[in-house]
């Protein structure tokens, strides 16, 4: 991918751009009771828009949730812990969008988990955007943060790769 640009006062350029999964991921790490977990999601779909009036939404399907470790999948997929045949998503939607400086952005808004709302703040930064080899125009940015759910700290990093809807 050629970068046309490479800093904005906007995390997210004009217009309207669906997350293309393929070229997307959204990944998080825990600490809790002694333990450390890294995994993943593979099944999700999310809109930005882009321009003065910035927002963010997105959706998890719970049940694609991976650690690369097949009985510790399904303890996550249990209703000890995600529930994912009671609650098959976990929701994202913004309330707000800032530039800090430069590239770096913050992005407020909800995580919805098992019908639970939670307060998040996030760093964003915007990365690039450009026309692939095949000329489709894409946006790309890094999301990270943190969560408390429940004893548990969740850290979330999201590699987006959005293209103009």
């Amino acid at each position: 991918m050629s970068a046309i640009q490479t800093e904005t006062a906007t995390l997210i350029p004009t217009g309207t751009w669906t997350v293309d999964p393929v070229h997307s991921s959204i990944r998080f790490d825990t600490d809790s009771m002694m333990k450390s977990i890294s995994g993943r999601f593979t099944d999700f779909e999310g809109t930005v828009e882009g321009g003065e009036k910035q927002s963010a939404r997105g959706v998890v399907r719970t049940p694609s949730v991976l650690t690369d470790h097949e009985m510790r999948d399904e303890h996550l997929r249990s209703n000890d812990l995600l529930g994912t045949e009671r609650y098959p998503e976990i929701t994202f939607e913004s309330s707000r969008i800032e530039h800090v400086e430069g590239d770096q952005h913050k992005i407020y808004g909800d995580l919805t988990v098992k019908e639970a709302g939670i307060p998040v703040e996030l760093d964003a930064k915007y990365q690039a955007t450009g026309k692939d080899a095949d000329g489709v125009e894409k946006t790309l940015f890094r999301v990270q943060g943190e969560i408390e759910w429940g004893p548990t700290r969740v850290e979330i990093t999201a590699d987006i790769t959005a293209v103009r809807s």
